[in-house]
């Protein structure tokens, strides 16, 4: 699964993670009505930092098991990628000044891959790998409009890197590049009632500019890739179900087209020129997530999200593909004064997709993959 791109990792439509290793993973990223909490100022609504989250510090950590299928029975080829990528956040409230409340916080994801073996009785010497890793620097700002109305923006910068191995009618390709990038988002939080909460985010699109060195049939090769990361729009509300109880709703859009302006391109050999991903499906990420305080200062929360996959049948090759994507998700935290430690765990369900020759003469075959595990424990403390 990618996780983060943004971090990223690639799993299912997990090229754009629904969310970070905060209350907001607990929620499935179901937080742009009540962004209270560091995860959700810094990813899903910058509005959030007007309020709690500027005070307060987290530090989180979740793993992920990922194991991906790749076959294509026309040539006998069978392999199997197993990935443990780890998702970090860190978050630092810089409180409030002139009624302006800000925060800095990092996230993103380490170690996320689509690995498949060569296949050297097919002649196949190049195995399938793909790598993408995004982090990102987050500062955010926000102010109280009125009483019932928060707004926030976050600029932030990025680091990008990005590795690639793969047999090519050229020959072999290998490559390994990185650069910097930058992205922002604009958030809103309404309160309609004392037990209705509204909240509306616009992301960007990103640029990560990436060069580096590579290969091509053992050739040396200079590798330069403008990748572009989609914008979107999240909107949902929360509702305070009863004392104890809210529920939280939201939509997210994707314009996973912005992936198509981003080129590979290689300076000797302009045969392999290409986009990052060719054809690509706009998407809606939807999910519901429920919040029980069980005893004071001790919350259960339970959610689940849904988005369908976004990569074209005809561009899908081994070291990068997604899957339909049902997430799963629970968590618990208990707060101690001023900290608070939390516990994360979950799944998603994805789908195999089959590419018949016709559809894809590049990589036909089966793209699969067994469900995604995660874990993940958080502290945050409260200044």
């Amino acid at each position: 699964m990618p996780l983060l791109l943004i971090a990223s990792s690639v799993h299912a439509t997990f090229i754009v993670a629904p969310h970070t290793a905060g209350r907001d993973a607990d929620l499935s990223g179901n937080t742009v009505a009540s962004p209270e909490d560091a995860g959700s100022a810094q990813y899903v609504n910058p509005a959030g930092v007007v309020g709690a989250p500027s005070s307060q510090t987290m530090l989180a950590l979740a793993a992920m098991n990922f194991t991906a299928r790749y076959t294509d029975d026309s040539r006998g080829y069978r392999s199997t990628s197993s990935e443990t990528p780890l998702l970090l956040n860190f978050w630092y409230g810089l409180g409030e000044w002139n009624g302006w409340h800000m925060g800095v916080g990092t996230y993103g994801s380490v170690g996320t891959a689509f690995d498949f073996a060569s296949d050297p009785s097919n002649g196949q010497t190049s195995p399938y790998v793909g790598k993408l890793m995004v982090l990102n620097l987050g500062f955010n700002m926000g102010r109280a409009i009125t009483d019932d109305l928060r707004f926030g923006f976050q600029i932030t910068p990025r680091y990008g890197k990005q590795s690639l191995e793969t047999p090519t009618p050229a020959g072999d390709v290998d490559f390994d590049i990185d650069g910097f990038g930058i992205v922002g988002s604009l958030g809103l939080v309404y309160d309609v009632s004392d037990t209705l909460s509204l909240g509306l985010t616009y992301q960007s699109t990103g640029l990560v500019d990436m060069d580096g060195d590579g290969t091509v049939g053992g050739q040396r090769e200079n590798v330069e890739h403008d990748l572009h990361t989609p914008q979107n729009v999240t909107a949902g509300a929360a509702y305070q179900w009863s004392d104890k109880t809210r529920v939280m709703a939201q939509l997210k859009w994707t314009d996973y087209n912005d992936f198509e302006r981003g080129d590979v391109e290689f300076e000797n050999t302009a045969a392999l020129n290409q986009p990052f991903i060719a054809d690509t499906k706009n998407r809606i990420r939807w999910g519901l997530g429920l919040e029980h305080e069980v005893v004071p200062d001790s919350w259960l929360r339970v959610s689940f999200s849904y988005e369908s996959w976004m990569i074209e049948d005809s561009s899908l090759r081994p070291y990068l593909f997604d899957n339909r994507d049902l997430m799963l998700m629970a968590g618990y935290e208990i707060r101690y004064e001023t900290l608070s430690l939390g516990f994360i765990g979950g799944y998603a369900d994805l789908s195999e997709r089959s590419v018949t020759a016709s559809q894809n003469p590049v990589t036909p075959g089966n793209y699969g993959g067994n469900t995604d595990i995660m874990a993940g424990v958080r502290i945050t403390w409260h200044r």
